[in-house]
């Protein structure tokens, strides 16, 4: 038992350190896109959240175009 106190403090500072670099794309992201892109995905996030569960998860699938 006094082993999980050390272990649980360093995952803890591990998933600080990301959350850190999460915030920064996130930033970079949403600087990227229009206010209306912005307002969009919180009403399709919104939605998801009430249903959850079928199709309306799909948004949180990633989608890329294919390259040439």
């Amino acid at each position: 038992m006094a082993i999980l106190a050390p272990t649980l403090s360093k995952k803890f500072q591990k998933a600080l350190e990301g959350l850190s670099e999460t915030r920064a794309a996130f930033q970079g992201l949403t600087d990227s896109l229009s206010e209306e892109k912005i307002q969009d995905w919180k009403r399709q996030e919104k939605q998801a959240s009430r249903q959850r569960g079928g199709d309306a998860l799909k948004i949180y699938e990633v989608q890329q175009e294919k390259g040439p």
